[in-house]
């Protein structure tokens, strides 16, 4: 009998795992259907450019110089968010570090994209017993476990724990949404936490650094370039005398960006000379119909 017994407790400890293991693909499962409605939203509107880039190209335009104005004002408002460094000892950057590579998202974001969501995570704490997440609130923070255990349920029902070194939450960093999932302290935690506004932020602030130092190297490499985007003329400069000139300055400013992003696509870089001028000025074009801008004849 005691063989028995011992063969049907077996038994409910694997009928348990299974259906702990049911319940885990389903959160898994739905994760996955939120990353495939991203993937979906960003396939659209790649889609929506490619056309529009199409459309272009069967009907050029007049060249025309471009004076940029607001485009997004939520960009904007990123690109003057002042973000704060937080302290931390070397072990905890390590650990937050780690957990960044480590995370499928997050590990493929540029090392100084990475460097700076470390600098920027602030401490929080959460005692025994209360929620870091919980189910069906509005979702805006990503965390990093640096001490405790914290368990991961859906509808009352127990999913799996999380431990020390493992960042989630990471689809707040990308769109808003609801948290599916309710996320408790098994006992008293420490954790690194950031916002989404911060997250765009970065990633703002890295591309307008990247466009910042192409054309940096740009005015380095060519002195007519230079000569031509300067916006400040010293005493034996001669500043533009007409309207005419000063938007040429811009056009100058604005083909040569163009062109440096066309180059930087590594299955575009075997181009030739003439497709890849032909490229940029598609992507000009792309630009004016896209973006709100103005245009100015020259």
């Amino acid at each position: 009998m005691g063989t028995l017994r011992d063969l049907q407790y077996a038994l409910q400890l694997k009928i348990e795992e299974l259906r702990q293991r049911d319940t885990l693909i389903d959160e898994l499962e739905l994760e996955l259907d939120a990353k495939d409605d991203l993937i979906r939203r960003l396939q659209g509107e790649l889609d929506r450019l490619r056309v529009t880039l199409s459309a272009s190209g069967s009907s050029r335009l007049k060249r025309r110089a471009i004076r940029t104005e607001p485009i997004d004002h939520e960009q904007k408002h990123f690109s003057r968010i002042a973000l704060t460094s937080h302290r931390k000892s070397p072990e905890s950057q390590e650990l937050i570090k780690t957990a960044l590579l480590e995370n499928g998202f997050t590990k493929h974001l540029e090392r100084g994209q990475i460097l700076a969501m470390v600098d920027c995570m602030q401490p929080t704490t959460v005692s025994q017993g209360s929620c870091v997440i919980q189910e069906g609130d509005k979702a805006s923070l990503a965390f990093v476990a640096e001490e405790g255990k914290m368990e991961v349920s859906k509808a009352g029902q127990r999913l799996y724990a999380i431990g020390p070194g493992k960042l989630f939450g990471d689809l707040a960093l990308l769109h808003s949404h609801t948290w599916t999932t309710t996320v408790k302290a098994l006992m008293n935690i420490r954790l690194w936490a950031i916002d989404r506004q911060s997250f765009r932020a970065i990633m703002l602030k890295s591309g307008l650094l990247r466009i910042s130092q192409s054309l940096e190297l740009l005015r380095r490499s060519s002195p007519r370039v230079t000569a031509l985007s300067t916006s400040s003329f010293g005493p034996r400069q001669r500043a533009p005398n007409s309207l005419s000139e000063a938007n040429s300055i811009r056009w100058v400013q604005s083909a040569h960006l163009h062109y440096l992003c066309v180059c930087s696509v590594p299955f575009l870089r075997s181009l030739s000379e003439e497709r890849l001028i032909k490229a940029s000025e598609a992507l000009e074009e792309v630009c004016c119909l896209h973006f709100n801008v103005s245009h100015v004849d020259y």
